[in-house]
C-alpha cells in the first residue's frame, strides 16, 4: 500500500506530459474545424432567415400586408418617382403620405423595428461604394446586418431579361461570408444590371421579391 501511494505522489514523467500534450492538440485540430464550420452555418441560416423577414416586411405576409401593398405596388424608396432605393425606407417613410385607413395607402411602417444605424460607410468593402452594384448607401442609413455584419442591400434593376417588367428582378442581396465577420471582409458580387447571368453571384445570398430564383442552383448551400 505504502509502495502504490508513493507511485501515486511521484506525479507524470516529462514523457507523459508530451503525449497528453499531443493528444490534446490532436484533439483541438479536430474540433477546432467542426466548430467553424458549425458557426459559419448558422451565420448563413440566420442571414437567410433575415432576408426572409425583410422580404415580408416589404411584399407582404403572414403579419399582414408589407411596404408594396401599402405603397400600391412600389419598393422602398422616397417616393413613387423616385429610383432611390433603399432599405431604410422600411424605418422612415421619405416623401410618402402617412398611411390613410380610408383609402389603405400610404406608408404605415416601420415595417422592421430592428434596424441600427451605419456608422461608417467607408469601412465598408469597395463594392458598397458602387452604384453597379448598390444604388444608395451612405452615413446614418438605417440598416439590417446580415449573419456576418454587414448590411442586407435592396437591387432594383432598370432591364431584366426574363421579364418586361424590370422590377419583377427586385431581390435582396447579402455579401456572405467573405473572409471573416466584418464591414470590410466582403464585396457585393451580384450586379445589379446582371440579369442574364443570375449564376454569377460569388457567395453572396440572393433573395428574389417577385419571381423565383432566375438560377435553378440558387444560393451555396449553408452547409457547404
Amino acid at each position: 500500500m505504502k509502495r502504490f501511494h508513493k507511485t501515486m505522489q511521484s506525479g507524470m514523467t516529462l514523457m507523459e506530459i508530451t503525449v497528453v500534450l499531443l493528444i490534446l492538440i490532436a484533439l483541438a485540430g479536430m474540433v477546432v474545424p467542426y466548430v467553424g464550420g458549425t458557426g459559419g452555418a448558422a451565420m448563413c441560416k440566420a442571414t437567410d432567415a433575415t432576408l426572409q423577414a425583410v422580404k415580408q416586411a416589404i411584399m407582404g405576409g403572414k403579419a399582414g400586408p408589407g411596404y408594396y401593398a401599402d405603397t400600391l405596388g412600389y419598393y422602398p424608396a422616397t417616393d413613387k418617382d423616385s429610383s432611390d432605393y433603399n432599405l431604410k425606407y422600411l424605418f422612415g417613410r421619405g416623401s410618402w403620405d402617412e398611411y390613410n385607413p380610408k383609402t389603405g395607402v400610404g406608408w404605415r411602417g416601420p415595417y422592421l423595428m430592428t434596424g441600427i444605424s451605419l456608422a461608417d460607410k467607408t469601412k465598408l468593402a469597395a463594392n458598397f461604394s458602387s452604384d453597379t452594384y448598390v444604388h444608395a448607401l451612405a452615413d446614418g442609413d438605417s440598416i439590417v446586418m446580415d449573419g456576418w455584419g454587414r448590411p442586407i442591400i435592396l437591387q432594383v434593376p432598370t432591364s431584366c431579361s426574363i421579364s418586361t417588367n424590370p422590377t419583377d428582378c427586385a431581390r435582396l442581396v447579402s455579401a456572405g461570408p467573405g473572409t471573416g465577420i466584418g464591414l470590410s471582409d466582403a464585396d457585393i458580387d451580384t450586379e445589379i444590371e446582371d440579369n442574364e447571368r443570375a449564376e454569377v453571384r460569388g457567395d453572396d445570398r440572393v433573395l428574389f421579391l417577385k419571381i423565383p430564383d432566375p438560377y435553378d442552383k440558387g444560393n451555396t448551400s449553408c452547409q457547404e
